[in-house]
């Protein structure tokens, strides 16, 4: 049984990764990202400032506000989006990326004049010329400047994308001496190289400063190839999954993008606030479901057992945060009575209340919450335990213990319960994940600040750091409860043997 232990410890690693793998797909493939927003943001505040028209070539041939590359290229590294999504293929090639860039930047001469004869077209309708046989022209010369420079900035892309594998090939740019590449090629590369080594000087100085920079690190550190193996090892790590996946590893969940903190520091304050909810209905589930379980067996085909499971049934169905939120309505102090507070996990005031006030208020918070929070739960534990026992009722066992003259509650509660609560006991690894992780929507129905109210805002703000942490934490712990739950269901049952 430890070799099946061990192998399911092992294959919880594939898993894991499988886990995670989709979802960071398809969380960076849904539109509406953060960087789209910083992106629309961006662009809306230069256009309330007046900084759109003022008259830059680009923003003349994309008609209308741009953002800079340099701001767009920082904006991309913060958010990640400077790699490619799972592979960099790229990087097997630095010195043919290098080479494409350096032949694009060949095209900017001539993307410059067309930028200028733009602005002059541009210039002559606006003093009230015939503009119906230009404006062809016009489109036309604006559609082919936007897609020559969004080609460059790819090529660009492409180069920072290789990482520090682009070095060598940067460098024989910016330090070639041959005359065959003109001045803005080579500060183009010296621009890169500057950017990814950290050099001590800004992108906005001189341009000899800058070489200047450049030459003294190259004359202090010798670059070095790249093995084959160190390559394919790049290929994964220099990816956006491989690098978030190498932080996760490094227990480096990343930083907050809304609330500009480390995203642990945000989360460890949540933890307890949902601990405290998913532990108290634990343990009301249990003890209101095995008693009651219990109770429909013995009374099987009563009105009490008929009425029991219409109840329990009908609070199955109800979904917990739609009874949530009529408990609000109804006892909330909205149209009806005023018995609970609307919300929060505690009063504002709680810090300066008395002992039994700080338990009393604590309380009277919860109650609402928990039955929103486990009413789905009662109906499926209840009937869980009721068929359970029933089905053990109708062992030979059970008719032997009778046939001895055994008393119906000794049989019952000593021979019959406890194997009738196996089904039960082995649910206890699945539901650390639901004590862990809290509920979505209850919380946001009742404004309860715990872990299942950070992970719906993080989904509502497009906070991929949290909401990648937040389903690394319940993928891990749904992993180790079906783990648990193999354990416990083998430490109970003798019967069950693992191989």
């Amino acid at each position: 049984m430890t070799t099946y232990f061990i192998r399911r410890f092992l294959l919880a690693f594939p898993t894991f990764i499988g886990i995670t793998l989709i979802a960071f797909t398809i969380i960076q493939f849904v539109p509406g990202g953060p960087l789209e927003q910083e992106i629309i943001s961006l662009k809306m505040g230069m256009t309330q400032m007046g900084e759109a028209g003022a008259g830059s070539s680009n923003d003349v041939a994309s008609g209308g506000t741009t953002i800079p590359a340099e701001a767009l290229e920082e904006m991309k590294a913060y958010y990640g989006y400077d790699k490619p999504v799972l592979l960099n293929f790229r990087i097997w090639g630095p010195e043919k990326q290098v080479t494409r860039y350096m032949e694009g930047l060949r095209q900017e001469p001539a993307l410059k004049e067309r930028e200028v004869l733009l602005t002059s077209l541009l210039g002559r309708m606006r003093v009230g010329e015939d503009t119906t046989p230009m404006r062809a022209q016009i489109n036309h010369l604006r559609e082919e400047i936007k897609a020559e420079r969004e080609r460059i900035e790819k090529l660009r892309s492409n180069v920072i994308a290789c990482a520090d594998i682009a070095v060598p090939a940067l460098l024989k740019v910016a330090l070639d001496e041959s005359g065959q590449l003109n001045a803005n090629q080579r500060e183009k590369a010296v621009d890169l190289l500057i950017k990814r080594l950290a050099l001590p000087v800004w992108i906005s100085q001189d341009y000899e400063t800058k070489l200047a920079q450049v030459k003294g690190w190259a004359a202090q550190n010798k670059v070095k190839g790249i093995g084959p193996v160190a390559l394919v090892w790049k290929t994964f790590s220099y990816g956006r999954y491989g690098a978030w996946l190498i932080r996760i590893f490094h227990l480096d969940l990343g930083r907050s993008h809304t609330y500009s903190r480390p995203v642990w520091d945000v989360m460890k304050s949540k933890f307890p606030v949902s601990i405290y909810f998913g532990l108290i209905g634990l343990v009301m589930v249990y003890s209101v479901c095995i008693p009651l379980g219990v109770w429909k067996a013995v009374k099987h085909g009563s009105r009490f057992d008929t009425a029991s499971s219409v109840i329990v049934f009908i609070g199955y169905s109800i979904p917990g945060w739609a009874l949530g939120a009529v408990l609000l309505v109804l006892l909330g102090g909205g149209s009806f009575w005023d018995v609970f507070p609307l919300g929060g996990f505690r009063s504002e005031d709680w810090e300066f209340l008395g002992f039994w006030a700080k338990i009393w208020d604590q309380v009277h918070h919860t109650i609402l919450p928990i039955i929103a929070w486990e009413i789905g739960s009662f109906a499926s534990m209840t009937i869980l335990m009721k068929n359970s026992l029933m089905e053990n009722l109708s062992q030979d066992y059970v008719r032997t213990a009778f046939s001895k003259g055994l008393s119906e509650k000794r049989v019952v509660f000593v021979h019959a319960l406890r194997n009738s609560l196996i089904p039960l006991a082995t649910g206890l690894g699945h539901l650390i994940g639901i004590i862990f992780a809290g509920s979505y929507l209850i919380e946001k129905v009742f404004n309860i600040d715990g872990f299942g109210l950070l992970g719906f805002n993080s989904l509502i703000h497009r906070d991929y750091p949290v909401m990648l942490s937040s389903m690394v934490i319940s993928a891990v712990i749904g992993l180790m409860g079906n783990i648990l739950s193999d354990m416990i269901y083998a430490a109970i049952d003798p019967r069950i043997r693992f191989k």
